[in-house]
């Protein structure tokens, strides 16, 4: 049994790829029969996940063997990833010292110089790790990347450039380095020096001419921005990044017929980040003015958008708002429909959806649209008002009653929407005759919100009840205070003096709101033929109610 160890040995060393451990050269006699079966038990405690029983069995062969370097490292391995960094550097320092030319070692001994925030250190380990693999890339971008997780990229910044200068000058390892020039808020180099050594160097690179062009429009020379821009769509590829910015200073130099149509290319391409060009398209439509210049480049973008991204949900959004607006109702409701089933957590989506159905009157389906949402999105008490409104318009003020209670219960702080959901509970009272409930509705929502338009409706309805009557005259005397000269408004304050007995000056709100209106309205007249039969001029009150009566008829 004690010859097959040394071979067990050798064969769990490259089973675990531990690249320390091809220092070790095991031959029978060479090691102890306790050292080798401790080494056995340790590697075999590794594979089975068993760290603290490796550490301990690792330990023993280092007390035996203190100068052999492989033990060390597998301790300082095992101290490293339980977070002994204090520990894995002993051990690691001790390695290196038995075995310096070991670049494995010092990667390690780097990666915890990191942890304890000795970045210098671990520059100069990284260095040597670096230099064993001139032509690894991959390699030298991981060593970077630690560097910059922990927000150091002063140290990416001196590795790469050192790999530059002691090994070889490469265009990937300059574009690494504009990276962290560009995110760093570090002065590490200057821009314009950086950029100007780089179009030396790479002349062929595209990507470090656009930055020549770039720093000259962020400079304001948008002339020079231009000339670099054009070459680089002249001599490269299609690049939507160098487009835009074209188009950018194209503007800026007031070219903007030409930076359109750079837009329209864009557009037109699928290349280019989509969140970019929803970008331009959202500020077109903040600006787009109807049947404006701007309004028709808006629409002929969202059609390149629509017609390159057709299931692309933002852009549909877009583009259904736009139809919309334009009165195309079922078309913007289709793509509506499609947007809630790809980004069904959109709850824009779904109210935009609910409001376009309400154009088109389709009372059942904004039921079950609002239903629907309401699964997505149980707490929100807009879509309940939504529902409750399509029950107002098909006369079921006893469903729609039950859905505005669902929102009100929602209701967690003041808002448009609470005082909207107790109006629409005031009226839906009213039409099921609960006065009183109406009435107390209405001052809710009135205390949530000081809206003229309620105030007049309240005081319109008590007024035409003869009900708390002093409450109408307040409600109506604000709501023309707030909103004056009104129409409606007047006519509701007609309405309560003429309740109050008030009749002189109620026909004197009553003829003035007549003369406010673009036609003869028969409410008003029949208020004002009411009013001055009450005044004892019966014969032309009497007249004016049959003329309201004939243009009812009409």
């Amino acid at each position: 049994m004690l010859r097959i160890f040394p071979y067990l040995i050798i064969a769990i060393l490259f089973s675990i790829g531990c690249s320390g451990s091809k220092k070790i050269l095991i031959s029978e006699g060479q090691y102890s029969e306790g050292l080798q079966r401790n080494y056995f038990d340790a590697t075999t405690h590794l594979l089975k996940g068993d760290q603290e029983a490796a550490y301990t069995s690792f330990s023993r062969c280092s007390e035996e063997q203190p100068e052999n370097s492989v033990f060390h490292y597998e301790l300082g391995r095992i101290d490293y990833d339980l977070g002994r960094f204090e520990s894995a550097l002993m051990h690691y320092d001790t390695s290196i010292e038995n075995d310096e030319l070991n670049d494995w070692y010092k990667y390690h001994r780097g990666l915890t110089l990191i942890e304890t925030k000795d970045f210098a250190g671990a520059l100069k380990d990284f260095k040597v790790w670096v230099i064993e693999r001139p032509g690894d890339l991959e390699a030298l971008n991981e060593c970077s990347a630690f560097f910059q997780k922990e927000g150091q990229s002063l140290y990416a910044y001196k590795l790469l450039t050192f790999y530059e200068s002691t090994i070889a000058k490469n265009v990937d390892v300059r574009l690494g380095i504009l990276d962290l020039l560009a995110s760093s808020d570090q002065n590490l180099e200057g821009i314009d020096s950086f950029i100007k050594r780089s179009i030396e160097d790479f002349p062929k690179e595209p990507q470090f001419l656009y930055q020549k062009g770039a720093l000259a429009a962020f400079m304001k020379d948008h002339n020079a921005a231009i000339l670099i821009f054009e070459k680089l769509i002249a001599d490269y590829p299609f690049n939507s990044v160098t487009y835009l910015d074209l188009a950018k200073s194209y503007t800026a130099v007031g070219r903007t017929d030409e930076a359109f149509k750079l837009l329209l290319r864009v557009f037109q391409s699928e290349e280019g980040a989509v969140a970019k060009k929803i970008e331009i398209l959202t500020r077109y439509s903040n600006i787009a003015q109807p049947n404006s210049e701007i309004m028709g480049k808006y629409k002929l973008l969202l059609k390149a958008a629509t017609d390159t991204y057709p299931d692309n949900p933002k852009i549909l959004h877009l583009a259904a708002l736009n139809w919309m607006a334009l009165g195309e109702f079922e078309k913007s409701a289709m793509a509506l429909k499609k947007v809630i089933s790809k980004s069904p957590g959109s709850l824009n989506a779904h109210c935009d959806y609910l409001s376009v159905l309400f154009q088109l009157s389709e009372w059942e389906v904004v039921i079950s649209a609002s239903n629907n949402a309401a699964l997505i999105f149980p707490l929100e008490p807009l879509l309940y008002l939504y529902s409750g409104d399509a029950y107002i318009e098909m006369e079921e003020f006893e469903f729609a009653v039950k859905e505005f209670n669902k929102g009100r219960v929602l209701l967690i702080d003041p808002s448009q929407i609470g005082a909207d959901i107790y109006s629409e509970l005031g009226i839906c009272y009213r039409e099921l005759e609960l006065l009183g409930d109406s009435y107390n509705a209405f001052e809710q929502s009135l205390k949530i919100v000081e809206s003229p338009y309620i105030m007049n409706t309240h005081a319109y309805f008590l007024a035409l009840d003869n009900k708390r009557m002093l409450d109408a005259m307040k409600w109506s005397t604000l709501a023309n205070a707030l909103i004056p000269d009104n129409p409606h408004f007047m006519d509701t304050m007609a309405l309560v003096l003429h309740r109050l007995g008030q009749d002189s000056e109620a026909l004197i709100w009553i003829v003035r709101a007549s003369t406010l209106v673009s036609s003869p309205n028969a409410v008003f007249i029949q208020r004002e033929g009411n009013i001055r039969v009450s005044l004892g001029e019966v014969e032309k009150g009497e007249r004016l109610l049959d003329i309201a009566k004939e243009m009812r008829k009409e």
